[in-house]
């Protein structure tokens, strides 16, 4: 019986336990706040596309100067600071659209930067004093006030006469809108209010809507930095047929000079020696083995049986006569046409081999002119 009392015991205690912990503790759900990802890291305004999306607007991107020749007539559009790469005729283009009926929604670059789009529209700029960063409500036409996250480190000043409605101080606005020809012209010293960290707090997201319905608007059109066109991304966009004709041609060639799958091709048989060749190749041999004797004899026989030939009697003439009959003919020294015919020693040495076979080479070159 015992022994059931500690096991027991121990699940009571788990139990109250577990129902002292649902009773005190209550599980409710938490906001963690996360830093931007994806394409919201990359693209600081994708807020404000979907809002204007979920108000029926088209959104664009413009990340390629090119596009700047496609903007819409009744569209928005909303550039940040860093324009650096745009170039002064572009700019000017630019200005051209605003003035046919575009708005164009700038940003001021920061102090000690040039801002010649800004300059092309009148607008002077100013480092702004700790009062001019202070919040201000902006006014719209019709009495409204909205808060609008608008700490800029610039302020920004204009012709009053074509102002319609400014953000901040009289001397110094963080914000103002002006016609430019039958188009608007919105220069603000920060667009934070449009970035993704603000758009939802105050009245950012409202005063951006607003901004874009001053004007019918039909597209809202957001300018990024330019990206960087790799060759391959110009060729792939604006030659795919000569992309795919190069491929199949080196296809084709690749098939052509690959080796193909099959037996081994047999090796390609010897060239034929030269019978010179083969010659000297014994020469070496017998001259290698001490067989230099071999080599007199057999140039001797030939001598004297081309010699016999020539002189049928010679043959049957004594060992002096045919020494005669050589030194005669050959033009040889007696003791060389003597140790020529008598020669019968089974070695020689190599002084006695080279005379005597330059003596049977006398001899040959001897009876070759005779013939002539």
């Amino acid at each position: 019986m015992m022994r059931w009392l500690i096991p027991v015991g121990l699940l009571a205690l788990v139990v109250l336990g577990v129902v002292a912990f649902l009773s005190a503790y209550e599980r409710v759900p938490a906001t963690e706040r996360v830093g931007p990802s994806g394409e919201a890291l990359r693209n600081p305004f994708l807020a404000a596309e979907r809002l204007a999306a979920r108000m029926g607007l088209r959104t664009r991107q413009v990340r390629a100067l090119p596009d700047f020749d496609t903007l819409s007539r009744n569209g928005v559009l909303l550039m940040p600071r860093g324009r650096q790469a745009i170039e002064p005729r572009r700019m000017r283009d630019l200005a051209g659209w605003v003035e046919g009926g575009g708005h164009l929604i700038a940003e001021a670059e920061l102090p000690g930067m040039a801002d010649p789009l800004l300059d092309l529209f009148g607008i002077l700029r100013t480092a702004a004093t700790p009062e001019d960063a202070k919040p201000a409500p902006v006014d719209l036409p019709g009495g409204r006030k909205l808060n609008v996250t608008l700490g800029a480190p610039v302020t920004l000043q204009a012709p009053d006469r074509d102002v319609w409605f400014r953000a901040g101080r009289p001397e110094g606005a963080q914000l103002l809108t002006l016609a430019y020809g039958q188009g608007l012209l919105t220069a603000a010293g920060s667009l934070n209010f449009a970035r993704n960290r603000f758009i939802a707090e105050q009245d950012n997201a409202e005063f951006l809507w607003q901004l874009t319905e001053i004007n019918p608007t039909a597209e809202l059109q957001v300018y990024l930095r330019p990206e960087r066109r790799s060759l391959w991304t110009f060729l792939r966009e604006n030659a795919p047929a000569v992309l795919a004709a190069s491929a199949a041609l080196i296809l084709l060639w690749l098939w052509r000079v690959v080796p193909r799958f099959g037996p081994v091709a047999p090796d390609a048989a010897p060239a034929r020696r030269r019978l010179l060749d083969h010659l000297r190749a014994s020469g070496r041999y017998y001259w290698g083995h001490e067989l230099r004797a071999r080599l007199v004899a057999a140039a001797r026989e030939a001598a004297l049986r081309r010699m016999a030939r020539v002189q049928p009697d010679f043959a049957l003439a004594a060992a002096p006569e045919r020494a005669l009959r050589l030194a005669a003919l050959a033009s040889l020294a007696d003791d060389d046409a003597q140790r020529f015919v008598s020669f019968a020693g089974p070695r020689v040495s190599g002084a006695d081999f080279i005379r005597l076979m330059h003596t049977a080479q006398r001899i040959h070159s001897a009876l070759e002119k005779g013939n002539r």
